[in-house]
């Protein structure tokens, strides 16, 4: 059967090479940031341009002690595979986010409920030009 393109469930989640389990929750930005020109009486603006990205990423975790353990400026490549809903080859995206910095992480739970940790991640391109953010169908 052909992809159906859409997605469910992550795999394969990593940082620096170590895998990450228990993952309840990705997200990807690209992390665009517009800047809007206007002048000689312009209502409304002329120009709009992306000025900056600045790519990031999210990873919630069950295994808190995993996400906790990695140190804020922490560096390495993030990865992860957001599956196709029925498993259909070449439906899964393959999301790398090169030059990835540990940002932060968090941990909480509630009485009588799993706890979680979420590890935030910030990235840079090495050249200025090149997006440390990609993926692919897998």
């Amino acid at each position: 059967m052909a992809a159906t393109k859409l997605q469910s469930n992550w795999t394969a989640v990593s940082f620096d090479s170590t895998p990450i389990s228990r993952v309840t929750q990705v997200s990807f930005t690209q992390g665009g940031s517009l800047t809007a020109y206007a002048a000689d009486g312009d209502h409304f603006p002329t120009v709009i341009v992306n000025t900056m990205s600045k790519p990031k990423a999210t990873v919630t975790s069950g295994d808190a002690a995993a996400l906790m353990a990695i140190a804020p400026g922490a560096t390495g490549t993030f990865s992860a595979i957001h599956k196709d809903a029925k498993g259909e080859v070449g439906g899964d995206i393959l999301y790398v986010l090169a030059n990835a910095v540990a940002e932060n992480a968090e941990t909480s739970g509630a009485h009588g409920e799993f706890g979680t940790a979420t590890l935030s991640l910030m990235a840079y391109s090495s050249d200025g030009t090149t997006n440390p953010l990609s993926f692919t169908r897998a």
